[in-house]
Order: C-alpha cells, then sequence, then structure tokens
C-alpha cells in the first residue's frame, strides 16, 4: 500500500476500517508481505501500527488470524533465513515474533489458536532464539531496530503466559537463554531483563524451583569449565558479564517480588563469588 493508503486507514473509524478490510481483503495480503520492510518508517509507522490497530478492533477474522500465524511461524517469519547475520533478514524474522506476540497475548481473550499452533509455535520460537545469529539492535537511522532476540524473547514470554502453554519447552527455553550467553556478543540494550521476563513468566507457572536453581548452576559450571579449559579469552569475558548481568537482574527482579528464597539465595552466592574475580 501507498502512505497515502495507510493515511485513509488510520484516519477512519473502526466500523469504517473493519467494512474496508471485509471489501478489500488483499490489503491483509500486502501487509503480511511486508512486515519486514528494510524501512523503519513503513515497517513501524505504518505496518506494524496499522496490524495493532486492526488487532485491537477485533477486525481480523478467526481466518485472517490463523492464517498470519501459520505464514509467520514458517520459513516465512521466524525462521527466515536463520543463521544469517548483518542480512535484511533479520527485520522478517524479528517482526514474525513481534507480531506473533501480540496474536498470542490476544488470543489469551479470542481463544482461537490451538494446542497445536502452540507447540509449532513453541518449537519456532526456541529454534529462532537458540539459533539467531545476528545479535544487532539499533541499525541505523532508515533501518531502525532489527532486536530479533528481544522481539523473540517477547514471543516466548507470550507464549509461557497463555493457558495453553506446552510446559515440556521449559528446559529448551532456559537451553536456549544459555546459548545466547555464549554467542561472543556483549547484549547492550538492556536484552538481559527480557530474559529476565522469561523466567518470570515461567516462575508464575509454579514450576518446580529445582529446575531453575540446576539451571544457574550449569550456567556458572560452564563459565568455571570453560575458564579452566580454554583459559580468559575474549568469549569467556563476553559471556561472563552476559551471565553477571542476567543473574543480577533475576537476583533483584525475585528480592523485590519477595519470592523464591532459595533460588534467589543460590543466585546471590554465584553473584558474589564472580565478582570477586581479579
Amino acid at each position: 500500500m501507498a502512505v497515502e493508503d495507510y493515511e485513509k486507514f488510520f484516519e477512519m473509524t473502526t466500523e469504517e476500517r473493519k467494512q474496508s478490510i471485509q471489501e478489500h481483503p488483499s490489503i491483509l495480503n500486502d501487509l503480511l508481505g511486508t512486515i519486514g520492510h528494510e524501512e523503519a518508517a513503513i515497517r513501524d509507522q505504518l505496518n506494524y501500527r496499522l496490524f495493532i490497530m486492526l488487532l485491537s478492533e477485533n477486525a481480523l477474522g478467526e481466518t485472517v488470524i490463523t492464517e498470519f500465524v501459520s505464514k509467520l511461524s514458517s520459513t516465512d517469519g521466524l525462521l527466515f533465513n536463520i543463521g544469517e547475520n548483518g542480512t535484511s533478514s533479520v527485520f522478517q524474522r524479528s517482526y514474525a515474533a513481534l507480531y506473533l506476540a501480540a496474536i498470542v497475548n490476544a488470543d489469551r481473550q479470542l481463544n482461537i489458536l490451538t494446542s497445536e499452533q502452540l507447540e509449532l509455535l513453541a518449537q519456532n520460537a526456541v529454534a529462532l532464539l537458540a539459533k539467531e545469529q545476528d545479535l544487532r539492535s539499533f541499525v541505523d537511522t532508515k533501518s531502525g531496530w532489527a532486536h530479533s532476540i528481544t522481539n523473540t524473547t517477547e514471543l516466548i514470554s507470550a507464549i509461557i503466559a497463555h493457558p495453553l502453554y506446552p510446559i515440556r519447552f521449559t528446559a529448551q527455553i532456559l537451553q536456549a537463554i544459555r546459548a545466547n550467553i555464549w554467542k561472543g556478543y556483549v547484549f547492550i540494550d538492556d536484552e538481559e531483563e527480557r530474559f529476565c521476563n522469561i523466567i518470570q513468566a515461567l516462575l508464575a507457572k509454579n514450576i518446580d524451583e529445582e529446575l531453575f536453581i540446576e539451571w544457574f548452576e550449569q550456567l556458572f559450571d560452564q563459565l568455571e569449565m570453560v575458564a579452566y579449559e580454554r583459559g580468559y579469552d575474549a568469549l569467556w569475558f563476553k559471556a561472563r558479564t552476559n551471565q553477571l548481568n542476567l543473574a543480577k537482574t533475576i537476583y533483584f527482579y525475585l528480592k523485590f517480588a519477595n519470592r523464591n528464597e532459595k533460588l534467589r539465595s543460590i543466585v546471590s552466592t554465584f553473584i558474589q563469588r564472580w565478582l570477586k574475580l581479579n
């Protein structure tokens, strides 16, 4: 669509937008085909803005939402050219995750998605979180934010909060977070807070605290093992920074929420131990 077409949509009333979508369904195909547009002005300020408006107004029917989920959870969306780094494909993966997060959050009231669809979403979202190699946040003025990791964590948090969350994915989600610690990149745009949001969502599901304790122990065991085997190289120091930032964020969340005292104590112990490294 041309910019003026978007502007007409934004100026319509809710009922006018619904009627226009019904009369011109190709508009949604255009929207779906350009979610990963390279220009932020189109991708964020027009496409995504219109999509959220239509979703919040219930202007998208069950069939349309199902089609969006099917397309965006596939190799045309979340898994599009996964593994590439420094290319425009990151916007397709990232915004597929962002759109899907909005749909999954809305579906807690809509009840459209099936358990099978949630399974596939969880599987592919975890795969993206684990395998994404393009870790850029802000790219440039024209392209704006890539933020694939951030948007994928938003999707995973939404999936966890959904009543049909397939709990068997919990261990895989934790290991995907662990994989990001060792990607040779220090996260600088509060990604550790997004990882912590996933932990919060999982804890809200009343999953056994021992699983998180074991996971934290494994994180720091790996840090110690790599130091022993390879020494304190650049990869190790970047992983240590990521790990400590995540641990501190989770510790303060648990402290302020006054919950999971045993887990909080163990996290605190590890933080104190590794902050003493000279």
